[in-house]
């Protein structure tokens, strides 16, 4: 009799379990839409750059940094609107996504958060820089030390985002991309010419103790910014259409 009702205890729970996995599936499956809409924005702006793959001679980089990435930018006015107008969009794509979802599984996602969050701070971005009309005059000057001005850039918003979608969607992968994409933006934005390495790395890599330059372009660092939102996409659709 005792050994039965450990017996039905144990399929109980077994049962519970996989009824809580089937509704976090259900509730947090539609994450990687997002997901792989932030790499895609994240992607295309690498057309707002005049060199975005090739290492050309000289760079005449205009501050603020636009296109996202300190680099020499094709036109600051449309690297301005293509942030302006593609990150509201991208949440106005979002937006539609998950009301078909709560149409559809009767569940909802605190996405609206992550929304305010980015569109936020790229109001604030904004108000704190106005529209470029030309370069600085001492905007090369940047190798000498670090731009903290270089942190007006439409990219912190974007990671700000992920990292909210992130915690709404109970996504440690969308977190770590958020993450991943503010540290790298904060390192590349900060710093010039683009990928410039401190002294003192250059140690850790066998070097002369002379800091030097990595040689990426912008295309590919917007590469490995979207590569964990790419993988995290692919997780979560993969989770998703797991056989229940």
């Amino acid at each position: 009799m005792v050994q039965g009702n450990a017996d039905e205890a144990a399929t109980t729970l077994a049962a519970l379990g996989r009824l809580r996995e089937r509704a976090h599936r259900r509730a947090h499956g539609g994450a990687w839409l997002p997901a792989l809409g932030f790499a895609v924005l994240l992607l295309a702006s690498a057309a707002l750059y005049r060199h975005p793959l090739a290492q050309p001679h000289s760079i005449e980089a205009k501050h603020p940094f636009w296109a996202g990435l300190p680099d020499e930018q094709v036109n600051p006015v449309a690297s301005y609107l293509f942030w302006f107008l593609g990150t509201p969009m991208l949440f106005a794509a979002i937006a539609l996504w998950y009301a078909w979802r709560a149409r559809r599984h009767g569940v909802r996602v605190r996405w609206p958060l992550a929304a305010a969050t980015g569109l936020g701070v790229l109001v604030l971005l904004a108000v704190l820089a106005a529209v470029p009309v030309g370069p600085v005059p001492d905007g090369l000057v940047a190798a000498s030390g670090p731009h903290w001005a270089g942190l007006l850039t439409p990219l912190l918003p974007l990671a700000a985002a992920v990292v909210v979608l992130g915690r709404a969607e109970h996504s440690r992968g969308l977190v770590a991309a958020g993450i991943w994409i503010a540290v790298l933006t904060a390192w590349l934005c900060t710093s010039f010419p683009l990928g410039h390495l401190p002294g003192w790395t250059s140690m850790l890599i066998g070097g002369s103790g002379i800091g030097g330059q990595l040689p990426l372009r912008p295309a590919h660092y917007l590469v490995l910014m979207a590569l964990p939102l790419l993988v995290a996409a692919a997780v979560n659709l993969a989770t998703a259409r797991r056989p229940r």
